[in-house]
């Protein structure tokens, strides 16, 4: 006998046999044991989910004359016998691809008055029934709306969403679901036991339920598939890595845990290894989303934000990716910067642009020395006079730049918005004794932890009585890495350092609580009122220039308005 693959050797024969979608095969039993059955059923789903293999069930239970206790076919009625042949004309299945038009149509119920030889019913099955064409359909319409008593039309299709409205009226719908990972798996573990095939490790039946995707279909196609590159039946990582073109679970475990320790030269072996294998960057990738989405569900040495953020990334810049020159070093850049992210969080994002026009964010550090601003004007006239006029005229405006521009520091006229409580607490002495003081200060000794502190604020404010500190510091989801990082035992005594030195207190008498913020619609974070007071003061600085007699004397001269104007920041 000639060899018969996994996916039609085990094709469910009866209902009990069908995985994952109890909720059809339920409906449809209790449909034939209640004598309920309907004239027009509509199977949709994704491909390898059972969809044919539940309408050839249900056809032939209809069919069976004597149906058995668990409402199944028996099997040795005549009509199930009839069903069996393959050739029956009281059961006629049909592809909607290679038999859509209107003629096909046609001729199928041309048919449809003529009694069944056997049971009750005629049953047609139409597979891919949206690859019909609308003349088709138009075609199929009547008798599907009012077919005689003794026909049943059961239609299967991937793509719903391309059916006529009008189809899908008339037919009882059932939306089959995709099979879940664990459910494949112990498919797949039952299959082997019976057929005597063996995994070095439980891991690779779970990641051949994974590559399945919800299809049974698949995931039998695919351990066929393996089996034909092993030998005696006995499957390995290298056997199913090497068959497929995937990663195997050791070297995808091998990547996340040098990605999650910062380990780069651990992470480079690992990959440089799967390339030489010849496994896609794309199946790499998606492997390793798979395993990260996994990890989100599970207990792990990382912040839940951590982990999001990790995924997120890969999945968010692999899509550009796989359209660049050259994808195998891109995507080993881009794991570099999840893995290196701890260093990134630590950095302070600081400096400031070449050129900033009027309207951009002004660069976020905290003492920025004021920018030179340039005004664009239209190209001067070519005769000297006017000229040596402009000349004069920019001389005098350069001239007056320091009385023209308010210091860096001087506060900007508009009021700061602010959507956290303010640090009531009065300065003593020459230090100011608020958290923004404290931040201010922090910012020339360690940049660094300033710069994650800034990315929370104060919830209330600080309170700073008898040599004892409370500080209730809150992070929005944004924020989130910030504040696990924050939480880490060595960092967050580290800031208990730096308040005790600060505030003048003992850091057993520091009380500092960092809190997930969820429900406060206003809350601003330090860096976000810091950048929005530098924008502001920077807007105040060019309208004060714009309004200067001198350039407003320079656009009599051309007949011209300034375009435009430039914080050049080069200039100090």
């Amino acid at each position: 006998m000639s060899y018969q693959v996994l996916a039609r050797k085990w094709r469910p024969k009866k209902f009990q046999d069908v995985i994952g979608q109890s909720h059809v095969t339920r409906s449809l039993q209790n449909a034939i044991a209640k004598n309920k059955i309907g004239h027009a059923y509509m199977m949709v789903g994704t491909r390898g989910v059972g969809k044919t293999s539940v309408a050839r069930i249900f056809a032939k239970a209809i069919r069976c004359e004597t149906i058995t206790a668990d409402i199944n076919a028996c099997g040795t009625c005549p009509a199930c016998l009839d069903f069996d042949t393959e050739t029956s004309m009281n059961v006629i299945e049909i592809d909607g691809a290679s038999n859509n038009s209107v003629d096909n149509i046609r001729d199928l119920i041309s048919n449809v008055h003529y009694l069944p030889t056997s049971g009750r019913f005629k049953v047609y099955i139409i597979d891919e029934v949206h690859m019909l064409s609308t003349n088709a359909f138009n075609a199929l319409l009547k008798t599907l709306e009012e077919p005689p008593a003794h026909v049943v039309f059961i239609f299967a299709t991937t793509e719903a969403q391309k059916l006529l409205g009008t189809v899908l009226s008339r037919c009882q719908r059932f939306d089959f679901r995709n099979v879940s990972v664990e459910t494949l798996a112990n498919h797949v573990k039952e299959i082997s036991k019976i057929e005597g095939i063996k995994f070095e490790q439980e891991e690779l039946i779970q990641q051949l339920a994974v590559l399945g995707r919800g299809s049974v279909r698949d995931t039998l196609s695919l351990l066929d598939q393996v089996l034909t590159f092993s030998e005696d039946n006995f499957i390995k990582e290298e056997t199913l890595t090497t068959s497929l073109g995937v990663a195997g679970p050791k070297a995808i475990s091998g990547i996340i845990e040098a990605i999650y320790a910062g380990n780069t030269a651990e992470l480079s072996r690992v990959y440089g290894r799967l390339l030489n294998e010849n496994v896609p960057v794309k199946n790499i990738a998606s492997s390793l989303l798979d395993e990260l989405f996994n990890n989100l569900k599970k207990k792990s040495t990382l912040g839940e934000a951590e982990l999001i953020w990790i995924y997120e990334t890969v999945a968010r810049e692999t899509t550009w990716i796989f359209n660049s020159i050259s994808p195998e070093k891109a995507f080993e850049v881009l794991m570099y910067k999840v893995a290196l992210r701890r260093s990134f969080f630590n950095q302070k994002i600081a400096g400031s642009q070449n050129v900033a026009v009027a309207s951009s964010t002004a660069a976020p550090e905290a003492k920025q020395a004021t920018p030179t601003p340039v005004a664009v004007v239209e190209e001067a006239p070519k005769e000297m006079s006017v000229a040596q006029k402009l000349e004069t005229l920019m001389s005098e405006i350069a001239s007056e730049r320091d009385a023209v521009i308010a210091p860096a520091n001087v506060e900007a006229k508009k009021e700061t918005p602010t959507a956290t409580p303010a640090q009531v607490a009065k300065p003593v002495g020459k230090k100011d004794l608020t958290w923004e003081g404290f931040l201010n200060d922090l910012s020339a000794r360690s940049p660094a932890s300033a710069s994650n502190l800034e990315q929370g604020n104060t919830l209330n404010p600080l309170r700073l009585e008898n040599g004892y500190l409370n500080i209730e510091l809150g992070f929005g989801f944004s924020g989130q890495v910030f504040m696990d990082y924050l939480n880490e035992p060595e960092v967050f005594q580290k800031v208990l350092n730096h308040l005790s030195e600060y505030f003048e207190v003992e850091t057993n008498n520091i009380k500092l609580e960092l809190v997930q913020v969820t429900q406060k619609e206003d809350f601003v974070t330090q860096a976000e009122i810091r950048e929005q007071k530098a924008q502001m003061t920077m807007q105040d600085r060019v309208e004060e220039f714009k309004s200067n007699p001198l350039l407003k004397e320079a656009e009599k001269i051309f007949n011209s308005k300034v375009d435009k104007v430039i914080l050049d920041n080069s200039k100090k």
